[in-house]
């Protein structure tokens, strides 16, 4: 397999996902009450579990929260509780439907790790903490066997 042959593949795999993400967020901003089944649609059609789409989601939302972050580092906003949650807000507002869906699904393993990841290294860059919540809109959460349990257990996981 030529490097080209790997990379055009490579191309296409993440385009693919990308628009189903979109879609999926998009489903989900359009019509909140849809999001269980186009998360099954999506699962189905494109991502197979539900922790590669919670990953991709969520990657989706560090990328964008990220790309602001730098320019509120650039211009001195160390310790700058405020304006991190300000962007926090703003990137809220630029992804509704990602933030739906990573809110109705925040006690899911993969997710609760990755944000306990994202918090850590916000913290140690910005000295600020991140929400625990990707929107302020209150929607029916996706419970597992103990609604909480993996949230303290992946925090306890790490390295203060």
């Amino acid at each position: 397999m030529t490097s080209s042959t790997t990379t055009r593949s490579a191309w296409e795999r993440t385009t693919r996902t990308q628009r189903a993400l979109r879609d999926l967020t998009s489903a989900v901003e359009q019509d909140p009450t849809s999001l269980h089944e186009a998360v099954r649609r999506a699962r189905t059609e494109t991502f197979g579990t539900l922790d590669m789409l919670l990953r991709e989601a969520h990657a989706q939302w560090v990328r964008t929260f990220d790309a602001r972050l730098d320019a509120l580092m650039e211009n001195g906003a160390y310790g700058d509780q405020e304006a991190v949650d300000a962007l926090w807000t703003e990137t809220s507002q630029a992804l509704p439907g990602t933030a739906r869906l990573l809110d109705a699904y925040a006690d899911h393993p993969a997710l609760v790790l990755a944000h306990a990841q994202h918090a850590q290294r916000t913290r140690h860059s910005m000295a600020t903490e991140l929400p625990s919540r990707w929107t302020t809109v209150s929607l029916p959460r996706h419970r597992t066997n103990e609604p909480g349990r993996w949230r303290r257990r992946a925090l306890a996981l790490l390295p203060h």
